[in-house]
C-alpha cells in the first residue's frame, strides 16, 4: 500500500480544467475572502492543473497582457504586477481582438514568459472552486494560450480596415486611452455612440460627445491645486477633490505596505505615511507606484518632501485622511 501511494503520481499532475460558469474568481489562498481575489476567469478558460484541496483546485492561468499595464517588481518571487489601476485583460494571443480569459485586479503578482511588441505572456497559479470547472484533454490547455478567437466569423469584431465611421460600445464597456499606449482618461458605458476619426491597427481614434455637471468640474488651469488646499479641506470634500492633482510640502514618516484592512489600496501596496506640515492637518497617505519606490525608500524620517500627487480618494475607509497616487517626488 505504501509503495502504491509513493508510486502514484498527484491526482492533478498532467491535468487541465476549462471555466464552465459565465465568471469565477481566481484566488490567491483556497478560501473565500474578500481581500484574496487576484483576477475574475471567464467561461472557457482553461487552466493547468497542479494540485487539489478539498473542493479547490490549485491551477496555472496564462495568457498575454498588454505590457504598459504592467509593471516590474520583486515581490514573493514575481517580476510583474498589474499597475493598471481599473485592472487588465488577458487574452489567449497578443491581440486586442483575442478572446477574452480573465480580467486580472490591480496588484496582482505575475511571472512573465515571453514578450512580443506591446504584449507580455504571463502566468499565475492560484484557486478556484472546483464546481465551476470541467476536466478537459491535456492537449485543450497547450492550444488555448496561442489560438485567436476566430472559430464563429459571422460574430467576430471587423477589423480595423473594417471599422464604419460609427461604432458602438458593445459588452462591458470600454477604457478610453490617450494614445494606444496611454493612459486612461475615461470609462465608456456599454451602447456608446463613437464617431470614428482615425485607425492604427487594431485601435480606433474616436471622438465622444456629451454633458458633464458643470459644478464638478474645475477649471483647466487649476488641475493642480494651489498651497491653499490642506488635507483637511480634501477630507471634507473627497468627491470634489478626486482626480485632482495636488502639491504639498509633506513630513515623511515611513514606507509602509497596505494590509487587507486597507479597502483603498490593494494588497501590500507600498505607500507613504507622511504628516502635513501644519500640526493641525493630521496625516497623509502617498500610494507609491513600482518605479518611483527606489527613490522613496532612500528618504529619511522626519525628511521633509515635496509630493505631487493625484487624489485617489478624498477620506480613507479605515483613517478618514486623504490618499494620494504618486506622480513625482521632490
Amino acid at each position: 500500500m505504501l509503495a502504491l501511494i509513493v508510486l502514484c503520481p498527484d491526482s492533478g499532475t498532467g491535468q487541465s480544467v476549462r471555466v464552465s460558469v459565465p465568471e469565477e474568481n481566481f484566488r490567491k489562498e483556497a478560501r473565500v475572502t474578500s481581500s484574496n481575489r487576484l483576477a475574475t476567469v471567464f467561461e472557457g478558460a482553461v487552466l493547468d492543473v497542479e494540485s487539489r484541496q478539498g473542493r479547490w483546485v490549485l491551477a496555472a492561468l496564462e495568457g498575454w497582457i498588454w505590457t504598459p499595464s504592467v509593471s516590474a517588481t520583486d515581490r514573493d518571487g514575481f517580476n510583474l504586477i498589474v499597475s493598471s489601476p481599473g485592472g487588465e485583460n488577458l487574452r489567449v494571443a497578443p491581440d486586442a481582438e483575442a478572446r477574452r480569459v480573465a480580467r486580472l485586479l490591480r496588484g496582482m503578482l505575475l511571472d512573465e514568459v515571453e514578450r512580443r511588441g506591446n504584449w507580455t505572456r504571463v502566468r499565475r497559479s492560484a484557486w478556484v472552486w472546483s464546481e465551476s470547472v470541467v476536466e478537459v484533454s491535456p492537449g485543450a490547455a497547450a492550444a488555448a494560450p496561442v489560438t485567436p478567437a476566430e472559430t464563429a466569423p459571422d460574430t467576430s469584431p471587423p477589423r480595423p480596415s473594417e471599422l464604419p465611421d460609427r461604432i458602438v460600445v458593445s459588452g462591458e464597456g470600454v477604457q478610453l486611452l490617450v494614445s494606444p499606449s496611454g493612459d486612461t482618461v475615461a470609462s465608456v458605458g456599454r451602447d456608446a455612440d463613437l464617431e470614428v476619426l482615425a485607425r492604427q491597427g487594431s485601435w480606433a481614434r474616436v471622438r465622444l460627445e456629451g454633458w458633464v455637471w458643470v459644478p464638478s468640474t474645475v477649471p483647466a488651469d487649476s488641475l493642480v491645486a494651489g498651497a491653499d488646499v490642506r488635507p483637511d479641506d480634501v477630507a471634507a470634500n473627497p468627491e470634489q477633490y478626486r482626480g485632482r492633482r495636488l502639491s504639498w510640502n509633506l513630513q515623511f514618516v515611513s514606507v509602509e505596505r497596505a494590509e487587507p484592512a486597507r479597502e483603498d489600496f490593494y494588497e501590500g501596496e507600498p505607500f507613504i505615511l507622511a504628516r502635513a506640515l501644519d500640526g493641525d492637518q493630521g496625516f497623509v497617505y502617498v500610494a507609491v507606484p513600482p518605479e518611483l519606490l527606489e527613490d522613496v525608500n532612500a528618504l529619511r524620517p522626519l525628511q521633509r518632501i515635496e509630493v505631487l500627487g493625484r487624489v485617489r480618494t478624498g477620506r480613507s475607509v479605515l483613517m478618514g485622511v486623504p490618499v494620494l497616487d504618486l506622480i513625482a517626488l521632490n
